[in-house]
């Protein structure tokens, strides 16, 4: 159904008329949409000023909250905005007691880098990293996890999917363990929001974090994250600022008074416009069903998986779709210099060390351009 669809949903995007655009989990296609939110955006900082349009504004703040929880199953009040996702684990990291008995951060050595370096970063404030080690640079067996939680363990940082091989974890077995010891989890969704189905309730989630520029479609600059309702006002963040006070406006001296909603995860005066930006790829996402965009890019890259490996390239990421998210890793002689080659004929792919050219399918990817980046790579590598 979506396949024969995705034509139309072409004429939803800027540039795909004259791009092969296979990198959505770098950087998902402009939506049209995105370009008139700013427009917007612009027409009521000047028409309304900003007694009438910061109030207005942060209504949306909560509204594009909610509409991420709608795609991950959070409750409405539950999913705050941030630039990005650095800050927001600056803020948790900032709620915990670093100094007591229970200061452990455990994280996978495949951890993105940026959330590695804000955790160890914390270790001059008394926190304690976990490195959970890799074998092959691409999996970590899911009982090595569950044996660094210990009584020890505050927080147990995961990544949804490893960026440098698209490999889902098993998470039930690592929450389970958690739980025995009263850790929390926190979850890097940012590889497979938009991409792969997840309820963030059924899951029982502590925390989730994610952005908005790659599955979503929503740009750079809308970072989120999603704390269970029943922890929300435990936390107190260091990493504060007046709009994670209770009525910024009132303009009140210390001592702080947190917001009771998700807006006491607030810092300093919020990125609107890359928050209205991403709203319409948002309401893409929810329209389009990330079920059925996952059923889509399934069958397209089993094709090209299948068809890399007919010809002998080497395929680096899981052969399973089921088992991945949303892209495939391909390795070729001099992959680097052969993205580049792409890159002048419009097919926009990527590349990692390690790994190669990383290719990815959303839902309006057509197969004749997984055909179209196919047939350059044959005449690319030969």
């Amino acid at each position: 159904m979506i396949a024969q669809s995705a034509a139309r949903a072409r004429d939803w995007f800027a540039g795909l008329d004259v791009n092969t655009w296979l990198v959505s989990h770098s950087m998902g296609a402009p939506p049209l949409a995105a370009r008139d939110a700013l427009v917007r955006y612009h027409e009521r900082w000047a028409d309304g000023g900003p007694e009438g349009a910061w109030p207005e504004w942060l209504d949306q703040m909560r509204a594009i909250g909610d509409g991420i929880g709608a795609i991950v199953g959070a409750p409405a009040g539950s999913v705050i905005l941030a630039p990005n996702v650095s800050l927001l684990q600056s803020a948790l990291a900032s709620s915990l007691d670093l100094k007591g008995d229970r200061n452990e951060i455990v994280y996978e050595a495949l951890q993105f880098p940026s959330l590695a370096y804000v955790w160890t970063a914390w270790e001059r404030a008394g926190a304690k990293t976990v490195r959970v080690a890799t074998d092959d640079g691409r999996t970590i067996p899911t009982d090595r996890i569950c044996s660094a939680i210990t009584e020890r363990t505050a927080l147990v940082v995961l990544s949804h999917a490893y960026y440098q091989s698209a490999v889902l974890i098993d998470l039930p077995p690592i929450i389970a363990r958690a739980r025995e010891v009263g850790a929390l989890v926190v979850l890097d969704a940012y590889q497979t929001t938009g991409i792969v189905p997840y309820d963030v309730v059924a899951l029982d989630l502590d925390i989730v974090v994610g952005g908005s520029h790659k599955w979503l479609c929503g740009g750079p600059g809308c970072g989120w994250m999603y704390v269970k309702p029943s922890l929300a006002q435990r936390f107190r963040p260091m990493v504060t600022g007046w709009f994670g006070h209770r009525d910024p406006f009132a303009f009140e001296p210390p001592p702080m008074e947190y917001a009771n909603d998700q807006l006491r995860w607030a810092s300093g005066t919020p990125t609107i416009p890359g928050y209205l930006v991403a709203r319409p790829g948002h309401d893409l996402i929810r329209e389009v069903g990330v079920p059925a965009i996952r059923a889509h890019n399934a069958r397209l890259t089993k094709h090209l998986t299948e068809a890399a490996l007919e010809r002998g390239w080497q395929v680096n990421t899981p052969l399973d779709p089921q088992k991945r998210t949303g892209w495939v890793g391909i390795d070729v002689p001099d992959a680097e210099h052969v993205q580049h080659e792409l890159q002048q004929r419009r097919i926009f792919v990527d590349h990692r060390p390690g790994c190669g050219l990383r290719v990815s399918a959303h839902f309006y990817t057509t197969d004749e351009e997984i055909e179209r980046f196919i047939g350059a790579m044959d005449a690319l590598v030969g």
